[in-house]
């Protein structure tokens, strides 16, 4: 992380002014640092008090040489400790826990010096595409801002993101990539999906495009099992204003087997159970209908090149039916035919 941009959000924590997204990116962005001694035994509450007591106020002096230096806890000491392994280089967490390490354990050192953080904006009026080190790529719309390390760190990718992206994530089992977006974080090993989280919106979304991406509120630990899994052409709405968080079809589906489009979606008589059965295959959705009602209904159309709204609006006219979606399904409804 750069030393400045680190500061600097340091000082912002202690005057009172920095936002939830920033603390929690400093403590996703400290955990990921501390995966790399996973191996070296925990120091105890005491002496991680102890060496944070030792080096604040050194480090305090770089930040601000205001307030007197009360005695931290809580998050305070992960900061601290963070801010110890950027400005105090080698006095700081790692080599002290590199004391407690085998001979050869040496090269944790080298690997856990930190990355530079870079911070990235798109001012223009396109879409901008960026590189990340793992080969995954982002591509920013105009008016946004990523930030993410020049490199990552052993155990996981960190990104965080204001405004609108779409995000094609490199498959690593080992190294999960999180996206923190305005209250919400988005978890995958390797997939493509697209996040939606403008500064000063009470809400963040997250659409999946291919694969599958687990969504935790910032508040969660990220490190559990959550029941908030998306699946292609699934959306997940976080609503800042009561911590909550929304599972829903997609607004704009699209077709995930771009061949249907050249070789289906032309109908001539069909039944509309094999209609509806295509439709989910191609979209990856589930379509409830009455198969016992609507078994004797049959479509002439050609659906291709047309929306899934469209498509559904196409055939509930031509069979005298309806649909509505709840949650991820669509359900149909209506008399069915003679």
């Amino acid at each position: 992380m750069d030393p400045h941009l680190l500061r600097t959000l340091l000082a912002k924590y202690r005057d009172g002014t920095a936002t939830d997204e920033e603390k929690q990116f400093i403590d996703a962005w400290y955990d990921a640092l501390d995966q790399q001694a996973d191996n070296a035994p925990a120091l105890s509450a005491a002496e991680q008090t102890a060496f944070v007591d030792r080096h604040w106020q050194q480090m305090a002096g770089q930040v601000s040489a205001t307030p007197p230096v009360r005695r931290l806890t809580g998050l305070y000491y992960r900061m601290a400790a963070a801010a110890a392994v950027i400005l105090l280089l080698g006095m700081g967490w790692y080599s002290y826990r590199q004391l407690a390490q085998p001979a050869d354990k040496s090269a944790v050192i080298s690997q856990a010096e930190p990355a530079t953080l870079i911070d990235r904006t798109n001012p223009g009026t396109k879409p901008l595409t960026l590189s990340l080190s793992d080969g995954s790529r982002i591509t920013l719309q105009p008016g946004g801002r990523v930030q993410y390390p020049a490199r990552f760190a052993a155990g996981q990718r960190i990104v965080r993101l204001e405004g609108i992206a779409f995000f094609d994530v490199q498959k690593d089992p080992d190294r999960p990539f999180m996206v923190f977006a305005n209250g919400m974080v988005t978890k995958v090993l390797g997939t493509s999906f697209t996040i939606t989280a403008k500064a000063g919106k009470p809400t963040a979304e997250v659409v999946v495009r291919t694969g599958r991406v687990a969504v935790f509120r910032q508040t969660d630990d990220h490190t559990a099992t959550t029941n908030l899994v998306l699946k292609p052409n699934e959306k997940a709405t976080f609503y800042r204003t009561d911590n909550r968080i929304v599972k829903a079809l997609a607004d704009q589906p699209v077709v995930l087997r771009p061949e249907a489009i050249k070789t289906h979606f032309v109908y001539s008589d069909t039944p509309v159970a094999d209609v509806f059965r295509e439709l989910q295959e191609v979209y990856g959705i589930t379509i409830a209908f009455d198969q016992e009602a609507f078994a004797n209904c049959t479509l002439t159309a050609n659906l291709a090149n047309l929306s899934l709204n469209a498509q559904l609006n196409m055939i509930c006219l031509s069979i005298g039916a309806r649909h509505q979606t709840q949650g991820t399904q669509v359900y149909i409804g209506g008399p069915g035919c003679p």
